[in-house]
């Protein structure tokens, strides 16, 4: 049996990155026969340019997907603010799911997605950054079948993000930043050797819950509402009791009474923030047109009426909602 086909590249990297990045687009091909796509950890707020300067590099072209966009060799895709990227059969999603290790968007995220749609056709690799956002999805993209790369920490500017996908995944490479693209373009081509080996070597891995005997009765995925500690359910003379670990104890209808309460009071939160946005914005743009400056006038003035609107949308389902 053949080497499996390996079209499908997933880069990940925070501080540090983007130098490691260049280096490896710049040495891939035009016509190399393979997608990649690319998510560096960005503010909310930041605006990038990577696709741009990822294009410049020549050989593939710098792409900036939308919602639904299909995937296609001779592209690299990168990641937006505010919007994890991920894979969803062919296509590409964006998407405001929660953050996931404070990051959106967040390297695992996307190297999960792929492996999940792809498998053995991926090959992941993680750049320099701090903390261990990818770790675990390099370890996922292994154990599909696919191949791991980590650049060296003594390569890496900050050495935490691959050390901790070392640690975690046991990836097939460790390279310097200036032989990570010269192993991808023989890895998709065919030429390098493989021996694949599934990180999990064929086991699944499985952790009891942490503090799951910490209290009487079993551990749920709820939270206390008074401590926001975890919650145990236990029954007591055959009705159910809901406890935190420090004693905080509710029945069935108590507990969601107070769930309700608690949510209708973040609700109310939401249309005071968005209020608060509108009017900031109002004042903003105000201010802004008072000293000729057209072009900020107009963005507060959009952010104001998107703000007020949001808020508006908000109150109205909060007045109309159903008793539950």
């Amino acid at each position: 049996m053949g080497s499996p086909s390996r079209d499908i590249v997933v880069i990940g990297g925070s501080a540090g990155a983007l130098d490691p990045l260049k280096q490896i687009i710049a040495s891939l091909p035009a016509d190399l026969p393979v997608a990649v796509i690319v998510v560096l950890h960005l503010g909310a707020t930041s605006r990038s340019s990577l696709a741009t300067i990822l294009d410049r590099l020549g050989g593939l072209a710098g792409a900036i997907p939308r919602d639904g966009d299909p995937i296609k060799q001779g592209f690299v895709y990168v990641g937006v603010p505010d919007h994890h990227l991920e894979v969803a059969g062919d296509t590409l999603r964006l998407t405001k799911s929660p953050k996931v290790n404070g990051a959106r968007p967040a390297i695992d995220v996307l190297f999960r997605s792929a492996a999940a749609a792809f498998g053995q056709r991926v090959i992941g690799v993680i750049l320099s950054g701090g903390l261990d956002d990818g770790a675990a999805g390099l370890a996922v993209v292994q154990a599909a079948g696919g191949i791991g790369i980590a650049q060296s920490p003594d390569d890496a500017l900050v050495e935490s993000m691959p050390k901790n996908a070392i640690l975690a995944a046991h990836p097939k490479h460790v390279l310097r930043a200036d032989e990570i693209g010269e192993m991808i373009i023989q890895t998709v081509r065919g030429s390098a050797v493989e021996e694949v080996v599934p990180s999990s070597n064929g086991e699944e891995f499985e952790m009891e819950a942490v503090g799951a005997h910490d209290a009487p009765g079993q551990l749920t995925g709820l939270t206390c509402p008074d401590c926001h500690g975890s919650i145990w359910i236990e029954k007591e003379g055959g009705e159910a009791t809901f406890r935190c670990r420090i004693g905080h104890s509710y029945s069935p209808e108590s507990f969601f009474e107070i769930q309700a309460e608690n949510v209708e009071n973040a609700l109310w939160a939401g249309v005071r923030s968005l209020e608060e946005q509108a009017a900031l914005a109002d004042v903003m743009a105000s201010r802004a047109l008072k000293q000729g400056d057209k072009q900020v006038h107009e963005r507060f003035q959009r952010r104001h009426q998107i703000a007020g609107a949001n808020a508006d949308t908000l109150r109205q389902l909060l007045l109309e909602r159903s008793d539950p």
